[in-house]
């Protein structure tokens, strides 16, 4: 007799293991989904503060858009290889502003902004100074110059950082990925002309 009730109790586990670990499994694979999503929309987050900051503080020098990248590449260092896909650093109007359409599709357009893709995250500061032509005649910063940019303390320009980032899904249980997006705007800081 006692026989028999062992080998219905080991039945009864192999059914209740078989009900309870698909649930289990998908629990955990969840929780890692969420925290590794929750990474990369805080490092977007973090990568365009950075970014902005470093575009205020830097106004209207030559390199003030080498400086955003590189504030970006050192902030967004938790973030995966290529899942960046834009940077725009734009004119903005107002503190609550985005960047146009045609910006954040991509094109850098004459004095509104300049778009940035992986790639220029570490391209060397020489080819940045888009106001002489001899120096980085295909410079990247040559739509919206830096040099053009409000400093003076009763005109002050606002700039903004747009940046595009694509999370990749581990599991899959959630899709194939998801893109996050940022805008932060900020003033220039007034310098001494």
């Amino acid at each position: 007799v006692r026989q028999r009730r062992v080998r219905g109790e080991r039945g009864a586990v192999l059914v209740e293991s078989a009900i309870i670990t698909p649930v289990l499994m998908l629990f955990i694979f969840g929780i890692l989904e969420f925290g590794l999503t929750f990474r990369d929309y805080l490092g977007v987050a973090n990568s365009t503060r950075d970014g902005v900051r470093a575009a205020s503080i830097a106004g209207s020098d030559l390199d003030a858009d080498y400086r955003v990248l590189s504030a970006i590449r050192r902030a967004s260092s938790a973030l995966p290889d290529g899942a960046v896909k834009r940077i725009v650093v734009f004119k903005a109007t107002g503190a609550d502003s985005t960047p146009t359409p045609m910006c954040a599709g991509g094109s850098s357009v004459p004095d509104q902004c300049n778009v940035y893709v992986a790639s220029d995250l570490s391209r060397p500061s020489d080819e940045f100074g888009c106001a002489s032509s001899t120096i980085a005649p295909n410079a990247p910063d040559r739509f919206w110059c830096p040099s053009s940019r409000q400093t003076s303390a009763g005109s002050l320009d606002f700039v903004g950082v747009y940046m595009v980032v694509d999370h990749e899904y581990v599991t899959g249980l959630f899709g194939t990925n998801i893109t996050f997006t940022d805008t932060i705007v900020l003033k220039v800081e007034p310098h001494e002309q």
